[in-house]
């Protein structure tokens, strides 16, 4: 009584048909250059970069206030 025995999926192979390939490029492709990126999307990715940057720099800035503060906040509550 032998069974006929399946390939197993090991939980690595990927099948290697078009659809896959499609699939793959229209997510992991993304924000590569290539002949279809115009200067506009890198202006863009390049004014959002320098967004992010900014907003790290203003929480940074919050954050030492806030600890400042604290400091404060502590040093007369041991007054009192």
């Amino acid at each position: 009584m032998e069974k006929n025995k399946k390939f197993k999926y090991d939980g690595r192979s990927r099948p290697t048909d078009d659809t896959y390939r499609k699939r793959w490029k229209e997510i992991f492709d993304k924000g590569v250059i290539n002949n279809q990126t115009t200067l506009g999307d890198l202006t863009e990715v390049l004014k959002e970069q320098d967004e992010l940057k900014e907003s790290y720099k203003q929480s940074l800035k919050n954050k030492q206030e806030r600890e400042e503060n604290e400091a404060y906040l502590k040093e007369i509550k041991n007054k009192l």
